[in-house]
């Protein structure tokens, strides 16, 4: 896939609004019912937000850039999304057809150690950070709505 359509189908599918409902409604104990959105507000500029459904406020706000460096002598092409916690690096898995994203080494958010992970499919959106807000629980899996 041409670099330029890698970065495309990622914008494109990064763009919307994703609940966990499904994982929430499944065990509340466990997972809080959370509504992410990433609003496109320029060419590859998201304003982000992440807020408990109860609430109409986010509790994390946020403008991130998706970005495509040229590295010269990379075996894969790769997409960064810039954000004031810590840039988050994706890949395209052509078996998964979805993107795979680790946030950049020794990040900290607050003072605090923070690992990301990410999958990001046509329609949905897994995330799991660990550190900072514990996660030990594992992936919190959004759907996107259509």
């Amino acid at each position: 896939m041409p670099i330029s359509l890698e970065l495309e189908k990622f914008c494109n599918w990064f763009e919307g609004e994703f609940d966990n409902w499904t994982q929430a409604a499944s065990n509340p104990t466990k997972w809080a019912h959370i509504i992410v959105t990433h609003k496109k507000i320029g060419d590859r500029k998201f304003d982000t937000s992440s807020r408990y459904s109860y609430q109409s406020q986010p509790y994390r706000q946020q403008v991130v850039e998706v970005t495509e460096p040229e590295i010269i002598g990379a075996n894969v092409p790769i997409i960064i999304v810039k954000n004031p916690a810590c840039d988050m690096i994706f890949s395209y898995d052509r078996d998964d057809d979805c993107f795979i994203g680790t946030s950049e080494e020794n990040c900290t958010y607050n003072g605090q150690p923070l690992s990301s992970q990410a999958r990001l499919y046509a329609t949905q959106y897994h995330s799991w950070d660990k550190g900072y807000w514990k996660g030990g629980e594992g992936y919190f899996l959004f759907q996107k709505k259509l």
